[in-house]
This record gives C-alpha cells, sequence and structure tokens, in this order.
C-alpha cells in the first residue's frame, strides 16, 4: 500500500484547485436532481399559440401573436382544509369549498353540465319583424347605417327615380302559318320608374310603345299596327360595398304583358298578346365613379297567350304553350345624383307551340296546319335620360 507523507499532500490539493475556474462552479449541479419546473419563474406573460388557423383570421392577428391575461408564475395546489377551517370558525359551521386542480380554470371547473342548464326560451324577434325584416331587406339599424355610410352623390340614395328614352325597334313574327307571318319597324319611347322604399327593396316598372309603325297587308298596302311591352313588379337590391364604384345586384318578380295590336282593317294577319309573371334580374358593374355597365334578364317561363281578332278571326290552334326571354346590355354616365345618361339594347324572344289544327285555311298554300308554332322577336334600342330624388 502507497502511503503519502503529509507534506506531499500539502503540496498536491492546492494545485488541483487551482486547475478550476472560479466562473464554472456556476455550471455544476449535482448528479441525479432536476430543478423542478415550478422553480423557474421567467417570465408573468405566456405567448400562446393559436389553437387553430380559424382564430387568426378571427382576430385579424399574425399567428402566435395574441397574449393572453397574465398567468401565475407558480401554481401550487390549494389546501382546501385550511380555507374550510377558517370559514368554519367565522360561520361556526364547516361550509364546504369546492378544490380546483391544477391545469384548469376556475370557469371551466365551475361550469354546470348540459344536463344541468334549464332550457331556457330563445330571444328571438317576433315573427311580424320576421317578416318586415325579409321584405324591407334588414333591419332598421341595417339601413340606417346604409344611409350613413353611401356617398351623397350616388345614385342608389335616390328613393324615386324616372326615366325615359326615345328608341327604335324591330319586331318579326316568323311561322309557317302565313296569318302569323309579318314584321313591323321604326321609332318608340321608353319610360321606367323605381321607387325604392328601403335601400334594399322596391318597386318597379316599365313600359315601351311603338310610334307610327305598321305593317304590310295584302300585296303592298300598309296598315297601322303597334306593339306594346309593360313590366311591374317589385326588386330585391343587394350592394357589393358603400363605394360608389361598388357594384349592386337587383332580383324579383314582374307582371309582363306584351302584345302587338294589329288594324282592323287589316285580313291577311291577326295579332297577339301574352302574359304572366316574369322572373327578373338586374345588375350594375361600375368601371368608374362616373360610368357603369348595366345588363338585365327576364324569363317568363309560362305565359298566356291569345290572338286577338283583326279583319278576320283566326286560331292557330285549340290550346298553346307559350314562354319567353329577354336579355339586354347598356351603360350609364353619372352626371351627378339625380341625373344619368344611359343606353340600352334589348332583345326578346317568344315561342308559341299550338296543338291541334288552325282554325282557317292558309290562303298561301290552301291547307290547313297542324301545330302551328310561331316565334315572335323584338329588338329595341334605348338612348334616354334618368331623373332621381
Amino acid at each position: 500500500m502507497l502511503r503519502y507523507s503529509p507534506w506531499l499532500l500539502a503540496l498536491l490539493v492546492p494545485a488541483a484547485w487551482a486547475q478550476l475556474d472560479s466562473s464554472s462552479a456556476v455550471l455544476l449541479r449535482p448528479s441525479g436532481k432536476s430543478v423542478a419546473p415550478e422553480n423557474l419563474d421567467s417570465s408573468r406573460y405566456k405567448v400562446r399559440a393559436p389553437e387553430s388557423k380559424r382564430d387568426d383570421e378571427d382576430l385579424d392577428e399574425k399567428p402566435g401573436g395574441f397574449i393572453p391575461s397574465p398567468v401565475p408564475a407558480k401554481a401550487s395546489k390549494p389546501k382546501a382544509e385550511k380555507v374550510e377551517t377558517a370559514l368554519g370558525n367565522s360561520a361556526g359551521k364547516a361550509t364546504p369549498v369546492e378544490t380546483v386542480t391544477p391545469g384548469t380554470t376556475a370557469a371551466t371547473h365551475a361550469a354546470p353540465t348540459a344536463s344541468a342548464i334549464p332550457n331556457l326560451p330563445e330571444n328571438r324577434p317576433p315573427v311580424s319583424a320576421q317578416v318586415r325584416d325579409l321584405f324591407l331587406g334588414g333591419s332598421p339599424e341595417e339601413i340606417e347605417d346604409y344611409h350613413q355610410k353611401i356617398h351623397p352623390q350616388d345614385p342608389r340614395a335616390n328613393v324615386l327615380s324616372i326615366s325615359f328614352a326615345p328608341a327604335y325597334f324591330y319586331q318579326g313574327s316568323d311561322s309557317a302559318y302565313s296569318y302569323r307571318r309579318y314584321h313591323s319597324s321604326g321609332p318608340g319611347f321608353g319610360a321606367g320608374m323605381n321607387l325604392w322604399l328601403t335601400p334594399f327593396f322596391g318597386v318597379q316598372s316599365k313600359y315601351f310603345s311603338s310610334v307610327g309603325s305598321s305593317v304590310r297587308s295584302g300585296a303592298a298596302d300598309q296598315v297601322p299596327a303597334e306593339v306594346n311591352i309593360f313590366q311591374a313588379g317589385i326588386r330585391f337590391r343587394k350592394h357589393f360595398g358603400y363605394s360608389r364604384k361598388a357594384a349592386r345586384l337587383s332580383w324579383g318578380v314582374d307582371y309582363h304583358d306584351a302584345k302587338d295590336k294589329l288594324s282592323k282593317d287589316t285580313s291577311d294577319n291577326v295579332g297577339r298578346r301574352s302574359s304572366g309573371l316574369s322572373l327578373a334580374l338586374e345588375g350594375e358593374i361600375p368601371s368608374s365613379i362616373t360610368y357603369a355597365h348595366t345588363f338585365e334578364v327576364g324569363i317568363q317561363p309560362r305565359l298566356h297567350h291569345s290572338e286577338p281578332a283583326t279583319g278576320v278571326e283566326v286560331k292557330s290552334g285549340a290550346k298553346n304553350e307559350t314562354n319567353a326571354v329577354s336579355l339586354s346590355l347598356g351603360g350609364e354616365w353619372v352626371l351627378d345624383r339625380r341625373n344619368q345618361i344611359f343606353w340600352k339594347t334589348q332583345y326578346s324572344v317568344e315561342r308559341n307551340l299550338f296543338q291541334g289544327a288552325a282554325s282557317h285555311i292558309d290562303p298561301h298554300n290552301g291547307q290547313t296546319p297542324n301545330g302551328v308554332s310561331v316565334t315572335d322577336s323584338v329588338v329595341i334600342f334605348h338612348f334616354g335620360l334618368r331623373w332621381g330624388s
């Protein structure tokens, strides 16, 4: 066994301690021991990562940027026994206190179960208010908010607008049955009215009439003829923003009535009249604050069709099925809120399909047709002025 003399040990120990840096003592820790998380208190605030992408979209913040309320740095288990004793001493009777387990909040722990919540009646507006909001397009608060945000020079701020437009038209009726084959053209005029009870709901009417038109009767004679188109109905309107350059869309249901009124002097042709409900869709897409593109679509899925008598009373068949469709494209120059200039080209086509034999022999071929079909088309070009208030 090796033995060291006392003088040798006295020389070795100071040399070993000299090899240690004084700053390294901070980095040393006893082996086998770990620092408890509750002993760390690096910050009073904790950055919580968003639970889902939806949270960031709702808050309009960057992911991870939401900072909740401060959380305690050290979570310790409350001692329910001491609280219970304190309450018991003050009231003379021990009052049970519900303990909160670590990792849960008091609000979560105290929330009642679904079975414990009574079935309370929902606070819904009355049916009359719901029907009113449906037809007016929104609640009184939404209507007032629209009036406050709309630009004062925006034509949508008008309650009433009236339009008048000179027009030129071409109308043609095409059929294998000569009594329903004719055409007419000439000048005309169009008029319209919009009354907006709210910014989202209103009534609308349109009217067109030809002026000085005629159809050929016989070999070379011309007899007076008149084309009339009338529509009136309700409109619902949607705005895609409050800006004057925001698009808007309206839709509704109209009563549609179109007729060709021929003179009683003609013995070669009979007129027509078609009426019924029409589904309408209209839109405006502004390209600037002074000009907007417009379009209109109308669908008449089922119309009542008749043939008014002229110099001869002719029926093309016993029954008929009639439907029609119309499309128009145009534009509008906005001078100010009260005055706008517009143009519009409208094309409509109506189809009549009769069942059974005609009542009269066709004078051109000497035959009585069966299953007569008629296609009536109208093209109208408008250029006019709209005034609003």
